[in-house]
């Protein structure tokens, strides 16, 4: 079987309407998050990410599955940054150095196309892989996903974030010093949950479809 990647393609949006001291520190903020997700996924990541042009950075991801966790880990380290992604799915090929510059093929093709897709369509997040499909059903659900997040107050957001980090309203209300009824009234106004659930949705679908034929063919 010929081993397929996710190609993940970022920008910042609006960065270039930004005044040259914020562009800035929004750089040095996005090296920095770069280092972590590098340190912190290692072990799924092919070539390490980095910045390739202005506030554009990509990588690539061998464990397809978590391209997904790796997306949403930049979004997490990046708040109130708001990020487009193009993934791609398909074959790379290596030229020379273990980066992404020095990587083409299908895969880097299809991330390309997905973040001037989303661009387009003035979308967060576009996914493009062999199959049409595959590619209606996540875009779908990243389109709702997205839609529910862009309604989010700040503090709800904010305890979305460190709902998913500790994983119980009661670590959440400890941290902030407020009940858990505030924290359970938080997610439930901002339907947070119905949003992880999503998420993990994705993450799951992507996971059964390594383990069909799907993957093992692959057309232009």
């Amino acid at each position: 079987m010929t081993p397929k990647y996710a190609v993940i393609i970022a920008d910042i949006k609006g960065s270039k309407k930004m005044k040259e001291l914020e562009r800035y520190e929004w750089q040095l903020f996005l090296k920095s998050a770069i280092v972590q997700v590098n340190e912190n996924w290692d072990s799924s990541i092919e070539a390490q990410f980095m910045i390739t042009k202005g506030d554009e950075f990509q990588g690539v991801v061998h464990n397809i599955p978590n391209a997904h966790s790796i997306m949403i880990e930049f979004e997490r380290l990046l708040t109130p940054l708001e990020l487009r992604f193009g993934i791609g799915l398909g074959r790379i090929q290596k030229m020379g150095a273990h980066i992404p510059i020095e990587m083409d093929g299908p895969a880097f093709h299809r991330a390309n196309t997905a973040l001037n897709r989303a661009k387009k369509l003035k979308n967060r997040v576009n996914f493009h892989s062999m199959d049409p499909q595959l590619d209606k059903y996540i875009n779908t659900l990243y389109s709702l996903i997205y839609a529910i997040k862009g309604r989010c107050s700040d503090i709800n957001r904010s305890r979305y974030w460190k709902y998913k980090e500790m994983g119980t309203y009661d670590k959440v209300a400890d941290l902030e010093g407020v009940t858990p009824q505030a924290v359970w009234d938080s997610l439930r106004n901002a339907n947070a949950i119905e949003v992880i659930e999503a998420e993990k949705t994705v993450k799951d679908f992507l996971q059964s479809k390594m383990e069909e034929a799907f993957w093992e063919t692959e057309s232009k």
